[in-house]
């Protein structure tokens, strides 16, 4: 029996794409021993190791904003963020991340949810990316170590991780953790790879890139919009930047894992030792969703997180061969 990592990259409401593929892989009973994640992944993966997998349908607070219409949008910030505008703004950030009421939306303070969770950490690895401004380096978290025990010191560690790995600025205010800045890990590594390729435990991988985008057409279309709506082409152009700052980096990252196992392919060897740490040959499994948004401001496109999420249940059951696990 083969056992998989999975990588819950950040995008946005494109991560419902990859909440998608995460529930048919589960649904299918498909051997997932490592987890990574950074950004809007740390939600997904947060939220399917707080499900009940034997009981209920689907993860819990997905089943909150899965049905998600233009009336009740703004759930979603509330059940996966718990965001608040600031009380005296200076124009620094947006909005902070409460704490408490993050925790509490993301049903941590439900005492069965957290013997859910201990009991997944027991045979699921899960690692957070995020990214050490102070030190200009990536840096993962191993969330089985801070929580090897689950009580309020070591969620409110594991908080201050999660927060740290979803954080982008100047929307929200950037995460103190040992008198260093830390954000989301999309600013270095929006894929993260690196400790799937250094676990002996994984046979292959499963990752999603988003890169397939338009931008070309995107770029031509906000430059010929009318100046008259100046206000809605900044968001739109800045929205751009960040799907081209977090996503176009993504081709380099998968580049260097294709590499690594076209290497051990040709020099005929199981894995490598580069620098002190041991990298395995896994294949990998790639999906290549078109033209996903990251964020929108169209009304007309505000159920995407329920399209997005039946795409990629389709996508995975049309790419992934079942019978392999066994091979």
């Amino acid at each position: 029996m083969k056992n998989y990592g999975f990588v819950a990259s950040g995008g946005g409401f494109r991560s419902f794409y990859t909440a998608g593929v995460l529930v048919w892989l589960k649904k299918h009973n498909v051997p997932l021993v490592h987890l990574t994640s950074t950004s809007s992944g740390n939600n997904i993966v947060l939220d399917y190791l707080l499900w009940d997998w034997a009981q209920e349908e689907m993860p819990p607070v997905l089943t909150k904003t899965h049905r998600l219409g233009f009336s009740d949008i703004f759930d979603v910030f509330s059940n996966f963020l718990g965001l608040q505008p600031a009380l005296i703004p200076n124009g620094s950030h947006l909005f902070t991340v409460n704490k408490n009421k993050c925790r509490r939306s993301l049903l941590l303070d439900d005492p069965q949810r957290r013997e859910i969770l201990a009991a997944h950490l027991k045979t699921t690895r899960w690692d957070i990316m995020t990214t050490n401004l102070t030190e200009r380096k990536s840096h993962s978290f191993n969330v089985n170590e801070i929580l090897s025990s689950i009580d309020s010191d070591t969620l409110d560690r594991f908080m201050d991780v999660f927060i740290a790995g979803i954080t982008t600025i100047p929307y929200f205010k950037a995460v103190k953790m040992d008198d260093d800045y830390y954000l989301e890990g999309g600013y270095t590594d929006n894929t993260p790879l690196r400790s799937l390729f250094e676990d002996p435990n994984v046979d292959e991988i499963i990752a999603v890139d988003f890169t397939d985008y338009d931008y070309h057409a995107e770029l031509d279309k906000i430059y010929k919009k009318n100046v008259l709506v100046f206000a809605l082409n900044s968001i739109e152009m800045n929205l751009l930047f960040n799907n081209i700052q977090w996503g176009l980096p993504n081709k380099a990252i998968l580049a260097q894992a294709t590499m690594i196992n076209q290497l051990l392919e040709k020099i005929d060897q199981p894995s490598i030792e580069i620098n002190g740490k041991t990298y395995y040959h896994k294949p990998l499994h790639i999906l290549t969703p078109k033209n996903l948004e990251s964020m929108t401001i169209s009304l007309e496109n505000m159920t995407a997180q329920k399209e997005y999420f039946k795409l990629g249940e389709q996508d995975i059951e049309a790419s992934f061969d079942l019978k392999a696990i066994t091979g």
